[in-house]
């Protein structure tokens, strides 16, 4: 379970030159570059420190970054170089994301180019592209207020990319009955963005929390019942089913080394088990374990990006209405709403509703503040895409049972909810505070898949 507790991001850096325009000045630079970049947080920065002019060179810092077993790789365009050089390390490292820079030309003029470097990272730009590849790219000085953020987010979206491809998400039970569209092809999914999705039965986890202690299970069952302001419609039964099936899913995770769980949480669970476990995915989140509803893997995938690029546990919720002159979209779902994001002024409740009484789900209006909706989905044909779109989550009162966000869209939510109709979106989005619009562009890249943003 390292996906939220990463290790840093080693990234490589090469600068290519060629030595008809100005290297040396493209050396002074790039020294000034590795010092600034072996700075940012989070990252191992494994730098080759003289320029790659020719083939050979490349061959060379090729080698060395490989023993280095980095997780992404900056080609920097100290001046124009011949084109075939960042091929060469593009083939090399085929598997990581890339980012390609390209410097200003000094302000300072001599009567010809210095540096040429926007040429240079231009014909690699588009030899790259026409090889498949998708290299995010900088056209800044190192002193530009966005060049160390920028590097440190391609850094950061690197490190998510390779964890993605280490994912181990459990699918406990399958999915929610007649959720069809939120089924997913496991060997596809590991094939194309490298998620390992394993099945675990019902009852297996049913069993676990069965044989929890019912002392232990009253006790824990008082711990959580703390975190809620109205409790009243729950039983001292029900709360201790809640409790038993908490310690079980985070024992069971811990134990196999799961990043997520996804969860029929209601049919077969209340049938078997007595209670739905709504409520129980919502204080899940607090113990810093994803679990997401309905046996939604691609949306528990999402919200594990989600969280990651945050620091916050998201909302997988359903989008119930949308009101096209307010330009706002409703959000709710049945009560799985991670605590952490509730209103402060508001009270959180556990109900007993849903499922005939057996439901113990969480009901709260969630806080305001900016936020980004996002889905990683299927297209129904094997191919996975994204789309986002951001807004601001209003202030809102729970009117209905469940946990519920009104979000005002910055864009038009008629347009959102077009897009989500028309081309067959999953039925459940991902709510997540703050703004990610911007890493999910480089994340996409990093996969290789499309991202939809809806503006």
């Amino acid at each position: 379970m390292t996906f939220l507790n990463p290790p840093p991001t080693r990234l490589g850096l090469v600068c290519l030159a060629r030595l008809t325009f100005e290297a040396d000045l493209a050396k002074i630079g790039y020294a000034r570059t590795r010092a600034q970049l072996g700075k940012i947080d989070g990252v191992e920065l494994y730098a080759i420190e003289n320029l790659v002019v020719e083939s050979p060179d490349a061959d060379a810092a090729i080698a060395e970054l490989r023993a280095q077993n980095i997780d992404a790789l900056v080609i920097l365009s100290g001046t124009f170089a011949l084109g075939g050089l960042a091929q060469q390390f593009a083939q090399a490292f085929d598997d990581k994301p890339i980012l390609l820079w390209g410097w200003l030309e000094p302000a300072e003029q001599t009567g010809r180019l210095r540096l040429n470097s926007l040429v240079g990272m231009h014909v690699n730009a588009s030899n790259l592209y026409k090889l498949g590849y998708r290299p995010s790219t900088l056209y800044a000085a190192l002193d530009d207020p966005q060049t160390l953020p920028t590097l440190a987010r391609f850094a950061r979206i690197a490190g998510v990319r390779r964890d993605v491809r280490h994912t181990r998400i459990a699918l406990i039970g399958g999915h929610a009955p007649g959720f069809d569209n939120l089924g997913v092809d496991k060997l596809q999914l590991r094939r194309t963005l490298g998620v390992q999705v394993i099945d675990v039965d019902l009852q297996t986890i049913v069993a676990r929390a069965q044989a929890i202690a019912a002392d232990r299970a009253r006790s824990t069952a008082r711990e959580i019942l703390k975190q809620f302001d109205d409790v009243a419609e729950v039983t001292a039964p029900q709360s201790e089913l809640f409790a038993a099936l908490v310690i079980a899913l985070r024992e069971f995770a811990a134990e196999q080394k799961f990043d997520a769980l996804a969860i029929k949480c209601w049919g077969d669970l209340v049938d078997t088990y007595g209670i739905a476990g709504c409520g129980v995915v919502a204080y899940l989140h607090n113990d810093g374990i994803i679990a997401g509803c309905e046996g939604d893997v691609m949306g528990t995938l999402t919200s594990l990006i989600a969280q990651r690029l945050t620091g916050e546990p998201p909302f997988l919720t359903d989008l119930v209405a949308v009101e096209r002159e307010r330009n706002t979209a409703f959000l709710w779902h049945i009560g799985c709403a991670p605590l952490a994001q509730a209103n402060p002024k508001q009270a959180k409740h556990l109900f007993s509703h849903f499922a005939g009484g057996k439901g113990v789900t969480a009901g709260f209006a969630l806080k305001p503040g900016r936020v980004t909706i996002l889905r990683v989905g299927g297209d129904g044909a094997g191919n996975v895409r994204m789309i986002a779109t951001t807004g601001r989550a209003l202030e809102t009162e729970m009117d209905v049972r469940g946990t519920v966000s009104r979000v005002e869209l910055d864009g038009s939510a008629g347009a959102f909810l077009d897009e989500l109709l028309t081309n067959g979106w999953e039925h459940h989005l991902i709510m997540a505070y703050g703004e990610i619009v911007a890493e999910l562009e480089m994340l996409a890249r990093a996969l290789k898949v499309p991202l939809t943003v809806v503006r």
